[in-house]
C-alpha cells in the first residue's frame, strides 16, 4: 500500500439499500448481477451445526434489527462481487429459495419449523427488508480492493490469499491454475495418502501460480522480498492470457511435473535425506523450475546423478540456514537456487 499516490490510498464508493428481494433476484438472475463466488460458497459455515443460527439471522431481519453493512466490488462490466457479507446473503438467498426451514426460534415461535414458502404475511416483510450495501467502483486500483477485501475478511471466515486473487484477477489464467490445481497429486499435495483433509482455500491453485511466476522470472527481478505481492502482480499482470499462452502454460507446467516425478521418483518434492520424508513447498519451488525445466530425455539420463546431488544439497549446512528465519525471502530464495544451480549443473555434466 506505501507505493499507492494519496489519491489511491482512498476508495471511490457510493452506499446503496438494496431490499432482499432486489438481492435475491440479482444473484439468481443469470448471468448473476450479483456474484456470490461458488469457490467462496463452500466456506459458507453458518449450516454447521444446522440451521440455528442461519434461523436467528432471519429472526433477527423480521424483529428490524439494523443489519451490518455488505461490501460490492464493481467489475468491468458493471456487475458486483460480494467481498463482505457472504454469510447473510447466502443465508437469505437460501432461505428465499426454501432450502432450509427454520430453527431455535425464540421471538417468533409461530414460525418454528417453516419455510420461506409458508410464512404467509411474513414473506413480504422479509421481502423488503432492505440491507445497507457499499459499492467499490470499477475505477478503484487493483491492489486497493485486494488490501480492502483482506481487511473485511480477517473474521471467522477470512479468506486466502488466492481465494482473494481469484475474485480481483478472473480470466483465463485463474481458470488455467484451477484446471492445473485438480491434479491429484497437486490437490493432494503434501497431505498423507489416508488423510481425509482437503486443501480447501485455493491452495493447489496458488501452488501452480508459484511455478509460474518462479519460472517466468528465476532471478526474481520484479520479487520486492514479499511473496504475496510477487504473486499478486504475477495474478494481475498475466489474467487475461491468449489460447496459445494458456496452451503453453499447461504444456510446460505438466512437462515440468512430469520430468520431477520421472527423476524423483516417490522422492519427488521432499528432503530425500530425511525418515520421516514429506512433501514441501520449498522443494516443490526449487524442483520444478530447475529440474522440471531440463530436456525429459536429458534429466531421465541423468536421474540418479540428480538425485544423489539432490541429497548432497539437502545435507549442506547452508542450505538448511536457508530454510531457518525467512523461509520464503527473497535472499532465501535465491540462495538456494545458487546452491542447487552448482551441483546440479554438475550432475548433468557428470562432474560430482
Amino acid at each position: 500500500m506505501s507505493d499507492l499516490s494519496p489519491s489511491d490510498k482512498m476508495l471511490s464508493l457510493y452506499p446503496i439499500d438494496y431490499p432482499f428481494e432486489t438481492l435475491v433476484s440479482r444473484i439468481n438472475s443469470t448471468p448473476a448481477k450479483l456474484k456470490l463466488d461458488p469457490d467462496f460458497q463452500r466456506k459458507y459455515k453458518w449450516d454447521k451445526d444446522g440451521w440455528a443460527r442461519s434461523s436467528k439471522f432471519i429472526e433477527s431481519c423480521l424483529m428490524r434489527i439494523p443489519l451490518p453493512s455488505c461490501y460490492f466490488a464493481e467489475d468491468d462490466s458493471g456487475r458486483h462481487m460480494v467481498i463482505d457479507g457472504l454469510q447473510r446473503l447466502t443465508t437469505i438467498t437460501r432461505f428465499f429459495n426454501d432450502e432450509f426451514a427454520l430453527e431455535g426460534m425464540t421471538t417468533f415461535k409461530e414460525l418454528e419449523g417453516k419455510r420461506f414458502s409458508e410464512l404467509g404475511s411474513y414473506q413480504t416483510d422479509l421481502e423488503s427488508t432492505t440491507i445497507r450495501c457499499i459499492i467499490l467502483r470499477k475505477d478503484n486500483p487493483k491492489s486497493l480492493i485486494r488490501e480492502i477485501f483482506s481487511r473485511l475478511n480477517q473474521g471467522a471466515v477470512e479468506l486466502s490469499d488466492q481465494e482473494i486473487r481469484h475474485a480481483i484477477f478472473p480470466g483465463s489464467l485463474d481458470a488455467l491454475l484451477a484446471e492445473l490445481g485438480a491434479i491429484p497429486e497437486i490437490a493432494r499435495f503434501g497431505l498423507a495418502i489416508n488423510s481425509e483433509s482437503v486443501r480447501d482455500s485455493l491452495e493447489p491453485d496458488e501452488q501452480v501460480l508459484r511455478y509460474f511466476a518462479f519460472s517466468d522470472d528465476p532471478e526474481l527481478n520484479t520479487f520486492g522480498n514479499n511473496l504475496k505481492v510477487f504473486l499478486d502482480n504475477y495474478m494481475e499482470t498475466n489474467s487475461d492470457l491468449s489460447e496459445e499462452q494458456v496452451a503453453e502454460h499447461r504444456e510446460r507446467f505438466n512437462r515440468a511435473l512430469n520430468t520431477c516425478n520421472s527423476v524423483f521418483g516417490e522422492d519427488v518434492f521432499v528432503n530425500p535425506i530425511v525418515e520421516r520424508k514429506r512433501k514441501g513447498l520449498v522443494h516443490y519451488d526449487l524442483m520444478m523450475t530447475t529440474v522440471g525445466e531440463l530436456e525429459p530425455e536429458l534429466a531421465i539420463e541423468k536421474a540418479e546423478s540428480i538425485r544423489n546431488a539432490y541429497a548432497q544439497l539437502c545435507e549442506s549446512s547452508e542450505f538448511q540456514r536457508t530454510l531457518s528465519g525467512g523461509l520464503q525471502n527473497k535472499s532465501s530464495i535465491l540462495k538456494r537456487k545458487e546452491l542447487w544451480g552448482v551441483l546440479l549443473q554438475g550432475a548433468v555434466d557428470g562432474v560430482q
